[in-house]
């Protein structure tokens, strides 16, 4: 066991651009990686866990692609005990959740759920209170910082962190943080207000 351990830690070194310059090298490593390790591992992973319309092939060649740029990037940090493919499997889970938000439909907030026909007595105050929950998140809204406020939007149409990233010229992380911060803000005004 520990000489897979390792190996394992030689080839994620041979991945790193930091640790080994030879793209070539590199090239060769992941295809290592990915055909003998962490590809099936992956996969199987995102075969246990998908529960979206995405195909799993499709979840893996995104999550492998997100690795490959993030680890070229030099935003990978080789920690002991912890294997590579546990990095990439916590990125599938994310494409995951992405593919999930994506399928999702959003009503628009000016979408009415009452009809002055409906029959039902309950509908009126129904309508009421969304119409009262609308109205706060907007409120909410307009007291965050534009940026914010601007990620949180285009969350609730329905765009995925990767296009808010793209939209905005900002990166993924970035949008991360202003959607945790924002919807923590608006918690907060609701606990208040």
């Amino acid at each position: 066991m520990m000489v897979q351990l390792d190996s394992d830690e030689a080839l994620v070194k041979r991945l790193l651009p930091s640790a080994n310059p030879d793209p070539q090298d590199r090239a060769h490593a992941w295809a290592e990686w990915h055909g003998e390790r962490g590809g099936p591992a992956v996969l199987k992973f995102i075969r246990t866990t998908n529960n979206t319309a995405e195909t799993d092939e499709d979840i893996l060649q995104d999550a492998l692609v997100t690795a490959y740029v993030e680890v070229e990037r030099g935003r990978y940090e080789q920690r002991a005990g912890v294997p590579f493919t546990a990095y990439v499997k916590g990125i599938a889970r994310n494409k995951i959740r992405e593919a999930r938000r994506r399928s999702r439909r959003w009503a628009p907030l000016e979408e009415a759920n009452y009809h002055p026909d409906d029959a039902n007595p309950r509908a009126l105050e129904r309508a009421l209170e969304g119409r009262e929950a609308q109205s706060a998140l907007r409120s909410g809204l307009q007291q965050l910082p534009a940026p914010r406020r601007q990620v949180l939007q285009r969350y609730l149409a329905g765009d995925s962190l990767a296009e808010i990233a793209g939209q905005m010229a900002i990166t993924e992380a970035l949008v991360r943080q202003h959607k945790h911060r924002g919807l923590r803000r608006l918690q907060q005004l609701s606990l208040l207000g």
